[in-house]
């Protein structure tokens, strides 16, 4: 019961990316598919990364082109916020998708302050919770080499 409930709330870790520099990172995953994560430091940058549970690959997951941009909706109770995002690298996870930069620092903004977010892509919805978003991204934001004061 207890690794359930640690599920359902932010934590934040210290990770390698592959050359071996820190990677900081912010994250709730709900399940062994679904997360929502904010990466800072290393190779990735500034990354918002979301999994909706999707466990196969597109057509194009393998595809060497650049990714192209695809609709993604934040719901929050104040709000919808729409955006785009593109698929991660197959590395981070099949259906894996990110914001990159300032984009990804605003809807992290939008979550420091509520109590949950539905992400919809395509026909895929998962809600996460945000009990204990505040205090996992400001930890992760305080270590992060890379600095955006709107955040």
């Amino acid at each position: 019961m207890l690794s359930f409930l640690l599920a359902l709330s932010w934590q934040a870790a210290t990770l390698n990316d592959p050359l071996g520099r820190p990677v900081y990172v912010a994250e709730v995953a709900p399940d062994s598919v679904r997360s929502l994560r904010f990466l800072c430091g290393g190779m990735t940058g500034v990354v918002l990364q979301f999994n909706l549970g999707r466990t196969t690959a597109s057509p194009d997951a393998f595809s060497v082109d650049d990714p192209q941009p695809e609709n993604v909706r934040f719901a929050f109770a104040e709000g919808n916020y729409e955006t785009t995002a593109v698929r991660a690298p197959i590395t981070d996870g099949i259906g894996t998708y990110e914001i990159k930069g300032e984009e990804a620092i605003f809807v992290l903004s939008l979550m420091r302050d509520s109590e949950q977010v539905e992400v919809q892509h395509g026909d895929a919805t998962a809600a996460f919770p945000l009990s204990g978003a505040r205090a996992a991204i400001d930890e992760t934001r305080a270590q992060c080499p890379y600095k955006y004061p709107d955040l």
